[in-house]
């Protein structure tokens, strides 16, 4: 099977692992909850909530991962299918005793939003160059979202980036590199490489534990070194 024949099997699998495996207790589940959360930018001013969420190649990964009886060969077809794009969910809305209102269409997200990697600005892909495999994935994505976490999962849309130039992955969650993302009037910033993705580090003097990205312990600034 080639990489745009993803199958509803396989999609369903994947949906399914996403909205139950965040609340797993497997050390695999443990590790998305990390990412997921690393990898979610909100910021609240003025009766606005904009969010953004990055889903690097690693968050589909870990989804696999936090249930293991996903078939593989399912498991393969969606990670190929996706492994071109860069995928972020967007947010914008007015919040209220009501909940959420005056929500922003897709086609007003993409005006008023900008992804730069490594300092080059992204433009969003069509939908007629997302390959039929991926389209199968994000379509059902949505439903799952709304699903999962009721009007605020219902009111993200999905922006789909190219991965690769080249061949070559523009951006590795688990490298180093920068990615930004604009949106309206709020700035979204990552470091990377990302701290859910590497091994804990560890002050050998004190003890403590901090994100695999830390170099030195942000009180004493001792050294930190891997277990």
């Amino acid at each position: 099977m080639n990489r745009t024949s993803v199958s509803q099997r396989g999609t369903g699998i994947l949906l399914l692992l996403i909205s139950m495996g965040l609340f797993a207790t497997s050390a695999s589940a443990a590790n998305l909850q990390d990412l997921v959360v690393e990898t979610q930018r909100t910021a609240q001013r003025d009766g606005q909530m904009t969010m953004a969420w990055w889903m690097p190649q690693q968050f589909w990964q870990e989804s696999m991962n936090a249930n293991p009886s996903v078939p593989v060969a399912a498991r393969e077809q969606i990670l190929t299918a996706l492994s071109d794009y860069t995928i972020v969910a967007m947010m914008r809305a007015r919040t209220g005793a009501t909940g959420l209102t005056d929500v922003q269409s897709k086609a007003e997200l993409m005006k008023n939003a900008q992804l730069e990697i490594n300092g080059k600005v992204m433009a969003p892909l069509a939908p007629e160059q997302i390959a039929p495999g991926a389209a199968l994935v994000l379509s059902q994505l949505k439903p799952a979202l709304a699903s999962m976490a009721g009007q605020l999962g219902q009111s993200l849309e999905l922006v789909v980036y190219p991965a690769k130039a080249d061949g070559k992955l523009l951006v590795d969650a688990a490298q180093s590199g920068a990615l930004q993302i604009k949106l309206y009037d709020e700035t979204f910033k990552w470091r990377l490489p990302l701290g859910s993705l590497l091994p804990a580090k560890v002050d050998a003097k004190t003890g403590e534990s901090f994100p695999g990205n830390y170099q030195f312990n942000p009180f004493t600034g001792g050294k930190l070194g891997t277990p």
